[in-house]
């Protein structure tokens, strides 16, 4: 490899944590925004999220870039293919993280819906999965990458709880469609989140193992 080779990877590399660090901000204001309603942080994310997508399309220009000037091989190659695709994940958590927050500002003039909802418990496993994939990438640690995989069915098992209570409630009061399709769409964005950290953590594996497991349960099947 040479100097200038290994001098750019390092860029990218800082450059891809940079901008993990600040999605995961804005992913974490929006679970605390969620369960406080509190909307001070509005500004704040909004200017981060601008930020986010300046920051994804100079990283996609940069790997471009490495890859005409030094056609990389082997495992560097495989690096830059997985920046790429981290690259493009981690611009979509920001969108959902976004999302959560106009439709708390929609919820803002509602009352909340009276039923217990796992919310709570669902964006302490997105945070945990969201920190845990990109500790995975920072260390290249397939182990870390593998549980992240694993708290994935987690999250989907509580959005799949959440819209059988959510739909009750619609079904005894119409007067609450509208709070509780927010909710749902809320949910649903979480459950993405949660989907987008299992595409990184599977690119950590994809990076140290060559292999491709996305569509394999981490018992092997399809």
């Amino acid at each position: 490899m040479t100097m200038h080779l290994q001098r750019d990877l390092d860029n990218l590399r800082k450059s891809i944590l940079l901008l993990g660090a600040k999605v995961e901000e804005n992913i974490n204001h929006a679970i605390r925004l969620q369960l406080t309603r509190n909307l001070s942080t509005t500004a704040e994310m909004r200017a981060a999220e601008a930020d986010i997508n300046d920051m994804e399309v100079s990283i996609e220009e940069e790997c471009l870039k490495v890859l005409a000037l030094h056609q990389p091989v082997a495992v560097d190659l495989r690096f830059i293919i997985v920046v790429l695709k981290v690259n493009n994940d981690l611009e979509r958590m920001g969108d959902q993280a976004i999302n959560v927050l106009e439709r708390m500002e929609f919820l803002s003039g509602h009352p909340r819906i009276d039923k217990e909802l796992e919310f709570k418990a669902m964006g302490e496993l997105v945070k945990a999965m969201v920190k845990s994939c990109l500790d995975a990438l920072v260390r290249q640690d397939v182990v870390l990458a593998k549980e992240v995989r694993k708290m994935d069915d987690k999250v989907d098992a509580i959005h799949a709880a959440m819209f059988a209570k959510l739909r009750e409630v619609m079904a005894s009061d119409a007067a609450l469609i509208a709070p509780c399709l927010s909710l749902l769409t809320i949910s649903s964005n979480f459950e993405r989140i949660s989907d987008l950290a299992t595409n990184i953590a599977e690119e950590v594996i994809f990076m140290q193992e060559g292999e491709v497991v996305r569509h394999k349960s981490e018992r092997g099947g399809r």
